[in-house]
C-alpha cells in the first residue's frame, strides 16, 4: 500500500513539475556534538536530545560554502534545457547573513547518525573497544552509536563493519583488540579529522 502511494505520489507529481534538479550541501564531518540523556529511570519516558547542530561555528561556515558552491555548478552552461529557476535558497538569498539564516531554518539530519553509544577507553566512552557496555553484563552495542566520530561518508558499510567484528568477538574472546591498539587507531582519527569537510550532494 505504501509502495503504491508513493508511485501515485510520484507519477502526479511529475506530471505537474518542469524537470529540474537539486543540491544538497553536506557537512559529512561536522563538529557540533550533541547529547542524548535520559529523563528517568522509566523507559517509557522518552530521552532527552539536545542535537546542537551549529553549536561549532565551523559547520555553519562549511555548510554556507557548500550553497555557494552548489550554486557555482548550477550556474554551469552544461546543464542547458535542464536549467530552471533556483527554488532553495532562492534568487532573494545571497548575503552570508541571509544564507546563514537559510540554513539555520532548514538544517536537518543527513540521516547517518552517529556516536550516542561512544567506544573508547576515556570516561566519555559507553562502550568498551570490544562492544560491551560498560557496567552491564552480557549487553554489546553493533551498530553506529558506536562510533566516536562521523565517517565521511554513509554509515551502511561501517556498520556492517562493527557488526562482524562484534560476531568476531563473541566467537573469540581473545581477539579483542588491545588498548595500545585502540588509543593508536583513535589518535589517527583525530588528526584525519581536524578540519570539517563540505560536500554537495
Amino acid at each position: 500500500m505504501f509502495v503504491f502511494y508513493f508511485a501515485f505520489y510520484f507519477f502526479c507529481y511529475l506530471q505537474t513539475q518542469d524537470d529540474g534538479y537539486s543540491f544538497q550541501s553536506v557537512a559529512v564531518r561536522a563538529k557540533s556534538k550533541g547529547t542524548v540523556r535520559l529523563a528517568s529511570s522509566n523507559s517509557y519516558v522518552k530521552p532527552v536530545v539536545d542535537t546542537a547542530y551549529l553549536s561549532d561555528p565551523a559547520v555553519l561556515v562549511t555548510l554556507r560554502e557548500g550553497i555557494k558552491l552548489g550554486r557555482e555548478l548550477a550556474n554551469s552552461a552544461d546543464w542547458g534545457e535542464f536549467k530552471g529557476e533556483e527554488v532553495f535558497p532562492g534568487p532573494n538569498v545571497q548575503t552570508d547573513d541571509e544564507i546563514d539564516e537559510y540554513i539555520r531554518n532548514t538544517l536537518h539530519t543527513a540521516n547517518a547518525l552517529t556516536g550516542t553509544c561512544k567506544m573508547g577507553t576515556g570516561a566519555d566512552a559507553v562502550v568498551c573497544p570490544d562492544l560491551r557496555v560498560r557496567g552491564v553484563n552480557g549487553v554489546r552495542v553493533c551498530d553506529s552509536s558506536v562510533l566516536p566520530s562521523i565517517p565521511g561518508g554513509q554509515t551502511g558499510t561501517p556498520t556492517v563493519m562493527v557488526a562482524e567484528r562484534a560476531a568476531d568477538f563473541i566467537k573469540n574472546p581473545l581477539s579483542a583488540p588491545t588498548l595500545a591498539v585502540v588509543q593508536n587507531v583513535v589518535h589517527h582519527v583525530e588528526e584525519s579529522d581536524s578540519t570539517p569537510a563540505a560536500t554537495v550532494a
